[in-house]
């Protein structure tokens, strides 16, 4: 009698997984915790410009600075500030810098999707705060209203 061969198993085709997207942007140490709010902001708009380089400031206690970001059209570097002054008057009048102090990530973000919108909107208008408006929107962060703490209710004071 001959051996009858075993039957070969079908293999099913594998599920492909959907690539991954590979950011080339460079960031700074204090700002890494940045990539997956960026990848996020790319996977969500496929045809938004990310910057080659995130890099972080802090302003220093000598000198008044009062900028948030910057961005650098040519090499497409995002200049981020993580941190900001706390200035008082001084008896003469002159303002001086009592203390330098951490900003909140929501912030940071913030400016990153403002300096990103000028990659495609140079000048400060509708179209590029309704960009930088999207761009913030896809970084999935829930933040409480100022206002009424997140219940939705606001408390008008009486006017005499």
């Amino acid at each position: 009698m001959a051996a009858k061969k075993p039957l070969k198993k079908k293999k099913l085709p594998k599920k492909r997984s959907k690539p991954g997207l590979v950011l080339k942007t460079q960031f700074s140490s204090h700002l890494t915790w940045m990539f997956p709010y960026l990848r996020k902001a790319k996977l969500k708009m496929p045809t938004l410009i990310l910057p080659n380089r995130v890099r972080s400031f802090k302003p220093t206690k000598s000198k008044i600075m009062r900028v948030m970001g910057n961005a650098y059209f040519s090499n497409r570097t995002v200049v981020i500030a993580t941190h900001t002054q706390v200035t008082y008057l001084n008896r003469r009048g002159d303002l001086r810098v009592k203390k330098i102090v951490r900003l909140p990530k929501a912030k940071i973000l913030d400016t990153l999707a403002h300096e990103i919108a000028h990659f495609k909107y140079a000048e400060h208008g509708y179209e590029h705060e309704e960009f930088t408006r999207s761009i913030f929107k896809t970084f999935g962060l829930k933040e409480k209203c100022p206002h009424c703490k997140g219940s939705g209710k606001i408390q008008l004071e009486g006017k005499p």
